[in-house]
């Protein structure tokens, strides 16, 4: 009986598994035992969860890139296209308790929507994922939800969790997960309305975000501080519209904010990033440091490079890159979420996200061929030892102590968009013997 349960949330049988629901729950819940599932998604969690559990044993490989990959594949994204959507009331939930069960307590991010929608959309492109109804499904949620509600353009920023607006506030950090997300699902699904949709919020960007000092505005309100984070997203979210529309426009967006990160956001003798400035991008001080957006700065570049045959290898990767290990490595072996210019912490937590942008940036750094280093594959030990060696193996813990105890009770939807790009990265650099069409 446990084997059809299982079987039921297998991605080739995902048609019939709503309609057959109902039957299965009256079938094999006891009366002796607890029934926690009141609603689909609860009762979908429990049969994901057995079957993560089952498929999670092909992923006791010793080769850490293969595991990796696999757990991405066969555990997480099949839990989370079933528990991490909302049958109720539409949308993806924000985060999950480490039991499985929805968090329906909190605010919803509008841009968690986009980042999922980003997530099924690659693993759908990569051939991870069969289901392209739940993409477009999401993409119409989100622009049902998110774009325009209250008459002016541009997506809002919170909704409670029917679904109804809480902060109609515009913010370029969200929009640029909009973008990179839509731009994925075109990519899936070649959709053209979808495409539609990735450029008109990048229009949207322009013509209300456009800042004289370069770069965007926070909000419609141009909000102080300003942050280098949100223009990091605005790279990555061109690059990809780019990509999938092969429209050259994008890709010189994208490379004038590679400018402004050279002459604004870095400092130039030592190439340390700052994350806060005034209005007119002078920084912050004293200057707040992320290891991790370092990491993640140094993979974007590098992808960058990869783009187009006429664009050089970009020296500011490897220097952020080792701007990111120096500063923040920890005797754990993990990257600090922020410190100081002198690599006292100033936040002493170990996020998971840090682990994973830390990990594109050494793996896109490997030499040509590809070759697993020590360092990558300790990061992987440590990744699954610390964070993904959970009862439920589709979760995770989002944060450590230096001591690595777990200091987080909640699995944020938003981290499965670091997981996806990782994986999708091992595969491409080491797994994969031929490189991916792009389009």
């Amino acid at each position: 009986m446990l084997n059809a349960m299982i079987a039921l949330y297998h991605p080739a049988l995902q048609q019939a598994r709503h309609r057959q629901i109902d039957l299965l729950a009256g079938r094999f819940l006891t009366p002796n035992r607890p029934k926690p599932w009141q609603n689909l998604n609860l009762f979908s969690g429990y049969c994901c969860a057995m079957y993560a559990r089952q498929r999670d044993i092909s992923v006791q490989s010793e080769n850490f890139i293969e595991k990796f990959v696999l757990w991405c594949r066969g555990t997480l994204l099949p839990f989370w296209a079933d528990n991490g959507i909302d049958r109720q009331n539409g949308g993806f939930f924000e985060q999950l308790y480490l039991d499985g069960i929805p968090d329906r307590t909190v605010a919803r991010r509008v841009r968690v929507a986009s980042r999922q929608i980003y997530s099924f959309a690659h693993a759908q492109h990569l051939g991870w994922l069969q289901d392209q109804e739940l993409i477009l499904n999401g993409v119409d949620w989100l622009l049902d939800k998110g774009w325009a509600v209250d008459g002016n353009p541009g997506f809002l920023h919170l909704l409670d969790d029917g679904g109804q607006p809480l902060d109609a506030s515009r913010d370029l950090y969200d929009h640029a997960f909009h973008i990179l997300g839509l731009s994925w699902a075109y990519r899936a699904t070649k959709d053209a309305q979808v495409l539609s949709a990735a450029r008109r919020t990048f229009d949207f960007v322009e013509e209300a975000l456009a800042s004289k000092q370069g770069g965007w505005h926070e909000n419609l309100a141009h909000a102080l501080p300003r942050r280098q984070n949100p223009h990091m997203h605005m790279f990555e979210a061109l690059l990809a519209l780019y990509e999938c529309s092969g429209d050259s426009a994008y890709l010189k967006r994208a490379d004038e904010i590679a400018v402004l990160l050279a002459e604004k956001f870095v400092a130039r003798n030592s190439a340390l990033l700052h994350e806060f400035f005034d209005a007119d991008w002078s920084a912050h001080t004293p200057a707040q440091i992320e290891p991790g957006h370092m990491a993640e700065w140094s993979w974007l570049l590098q992808r960058r490079a990869m783009l187009t045959a006429d664009a050089a290898k970009n020296p500011l990767a490897g220097r952020l890159l080792a701007n990111a290990e120096r500063l923040g490595k920890q005797q754990n072996g993990l990257l600090i979420d922020t410190c100081d210019t002198a690599a006292n912490p100033t936040k002493d937590s170990c996020r998971l996200w840090n682990q994973s942008e830390w990990l594109k940036a050494l793996m896109i750094a490997a030499p040509t061929p590809a070759q697993i280093s020590p360092a990558i594959d300790d990061l992987l030990q440590r990744i699954f030892a610390h964070y993904l060696n959970q009862p439920n193996p589709a979760l995770w813990i989002d944060a450590i102590c230096p001591n690595n105890e777990a200091i987080s009770d909640r699995v944020p939807a938003s981290i499965v968009y670091h997981l996806v790009s990782a994986a999708s990265e091992a595969e491409r650099i080491f797994l994969d013997p031929k490189p991916r069409n792009p389009s």
